[in-house]
């Protein structure tokens, strides 16, 4: 039997509740676009500060369902001091406290296609 990998978006936070809206939207139409494929796709959303979950909490919750490894997938538009060096610092403590793995992948902001869709959006506003 494999064990299961998990799978974080993680959004920075803000203490405007509204401000959540299109990221839970981006969690909930991934999460039922997985549940298409043979083996349940385990995918939650995660916030640096000023929402729950937190990253740590995210981690145990998939650690405590016996999950060995996460990919922690930014949904920020670049790799500023918070992804460079906060959020690295943060998986090293986790990794050690739970007994874990972690991949940090890169933004999405800094894929191409990410890039091109702003850039259409853009066009068609003009």
């Amino acid at each position: 039997m494999n064990t299961p990998v998990a799978n974080i978006l993680l959004a920075h936070g803000s203490s405007d509740p509204k401000w959540k809206t299109p990221f839970v939207d981006m969690t909930t139409t991934i999460k039922q676009q997985g549940e298409q494929g043979e083996t349940p796709l385990l995918v939650e959303l995660a916030y640096m500060e000023l929402c729950e979950p937190s990253l740590e909490q995210m981690c145990e919750h998939f650690a405590k369902q016996g999950v060995q490894h996460v990919n922690i997938y930014p949904v920020f538009f670049a790799a500023g001091r918070h992804l460079r060096h906060d959020v690295p610092k943060q998986l090293t403590a986790i990794e050690s406290d739970l007994n874990i793995t972690t991949t940090l992948h890169p933004p999405v902001g800094q894929e191409k296609a990410v890039q091109n869709a702003i850039t259409q959006v853009i066009f068609d506003r003009m």
